[in-house]
């Protein structure tokens, strides 16, 4: 079996949910693809996941959180990072910032939250580009891949527990063409199939 990256920004609610995953041999590609998460903002009103895996033959060898190796830096703001739990720190309005006087009727620990859950996704879709994403790759040194690397455009199947997205386990190559009539589950058991690239669900 192959060796790969993947990157995963999910939201996981109930039965529902989406999942943008990128999977690559190339750690640049997954580099990109989290940044282009976080411009995106979508996860900033939700309790979402954003974690890299490398896989190695087919294991699962790590998986790390991202968001305490992140840092976003908005125009008009000081710099946002996360601690480890998740919470987001930073943030406050920079000297005759827009967001002086809004900043105002909040509590310190309580106006990050808000701008994160209330205006981040207008700023990323007016002014995605002058988002600064910064993630400390170097700290979460990921591994290098051991051949053989999985091929471009190469579909993989990812077992994963039964009602539980976030439980990444084996990965199995898929050889010839899915066909979406088939019962994929008795065929592989529970988990995701996904292609070399970029994989957007819905769940």
């Amino acid at each position: 079996m192959y060796s790969f990256y993947v990157f995963e920004g999910s939201f996981h609610q109930g039965g529902g949910g989406w999942e943008d995953i990128e999977v690559s041999h190339s750690l640049p590609a997954i580099q990109e693809a989290a940044v282009d998460y976080i411009r995106l903002g979508n996860w900033a009103g939700a309790t979402d996941d954003f974690l890299v895996r490398a896989y190695q033959a087919g294991q699962l060898a790590v998986e790390k959180d991202l968001y305490p190796f992140l840092q976003v830096k908005v125009p008009g703001l000081t710099t946002i990072s996360f601690r480890n739990d998740g919470k987001p720190q930073g943030g406050e309005p920079e000297p005759g910032s827009e967001y002086e006087e809004e900043r105002s009727d909040y509590e310190a620990d309580e106006w990050i939250e808000f701008f994160l859950t209330n205006v981040f996704q207008s700023v990323a879709e007016e002014e995605a580009d002058e988002i600064e994403v910064t993630i400390d790759w170097a700290r979460l040194a990921l591994p290098e891949l051991s051949q053989p690397l999985l091929p471009d455009e190469k579909v993989v199947f990812v077992r994963q527990v039964e009602g539980n997205e976030r439980a990444w386990g084996e990965a199995l190559a898929v050889d010839g063409d899915i066909d979406p009539d088939d019962d994929l589950e008795e065929q592989f058991g529970y988990g995701r199939h996904l292609t070399c690239g970029y994989n957007s669900l819905f769940l």
